[in-house]
């Protein structure tokens, strides 16, 4: 296939699709019950102008970087611990185990029993899905950094915290920035199905903060918007796609030997 036809066929089958799309819902005359491309883009044009879809990628992204931040703080020294000491890796790898098997989903009822529905069971949710690739990333890390380089500092009289600092950290952070990743992967997916779950109990006017999860909700529940509906699921995936590129962009830039 020459350039100019790789360029001319998707300007031509998309707008084509778009187009069948549209034509085959009012013809059907279920314009109520299924989405077609202009009423989801008349839904973006009203959410943008008054804010709502921003204020709702904001709050989302607001629980996701913290939920985020306290999972890198517990999970990456708990890594390091676990991947320096093997004794406390042979008794923790049980629990990490058994933990990471469960769901987020599945800690949504006790989150909600013991935070409240403010906003802080959602940062739980994030918090324990960004945690374990954290851990487990982190672990993989230390075990692959070549032993020779940790003997060769400790010969030449570098103290225990030296060596951490000068040869274990480096050599680890490519690995747990793949984690990082991960685990933001994990994050943004979690707290879209929190904010889900708790989403129809929370008052618009409380001081919880909405987010797309909410929203999706109550489009459906009190809206009935099904355009809306996909234009949050369109939102979802391209704010998931934004935030892999910027993570990618920073692993390049925090580890420039990597390139």
């Amino acid at each position: 296939m020459t350039l100019p036809l790789r360029i001319k066929a998707p300007l031509i089958f998309f707008p084509a699709l778009l187009l069948s799309w549209e034509c085959a819902v009012w013809l059907a005359g279920a314009a109520k019950i299924m989405p077609y491309p202009s009423g989801v883009a008349l839904a973006a044009i009203r959410d943008i102008a008054d804010g709502t879809l921003i204020d709702a990628i904001a709050g989302s992204l607001r629980r996701v970087i913290t939920g985020f931040a306290v999972a890198a703080l517990l999970g990456v020294p708990l890594g390091l611990l676990m991947g320096l000491v093997e004794p406390v890796r042979r008794a923790l790898d049980p629990i990490v185990d058994s933990l990471r098997a469960i769901a987020p989903i599945a800690w949504i009822p006790l989150a909600l029993l013991w935070l409240g529905i403010r906003g802080n069971a959602a940062l739980f949710i994030v918090a324990y899905a960004a945690f374990f690739p954290f851990v487990l990333n982190t672990i993989q890390a230390v075990r692959l950094i070549d032993r020779k380089l940790v003997d060769a500092a400790r010969a030449l009289g570098a103290s225990p915290l030296l060596v951490l600092r000068a040869v274990v950290v480096p050599g680890a952070v490519p690995t747990v920035m793949t984690g990082a990743r991960i685990a933001m992967a994990f994050a943004w997916g979690s707290i879209i199905a929190a904010e889900m779950a708790i989403g129809i109990k929370v008052n618009p006017g409380g001081a919880a903060t909405v987010g797309l999860g909410q929203l999706m909700v109550s489009t459906l529940y009190v809206k009935r918007d099904i355009n809306g509906l996909v234009l949050y699921m369109l939102s979802i995936g391209l704010v998931s796609l934004a935030i892999d590129h910027g993570v990618r962009a920073f692993q390049r830039k925090a580890t420039p030997w990597q390139r």
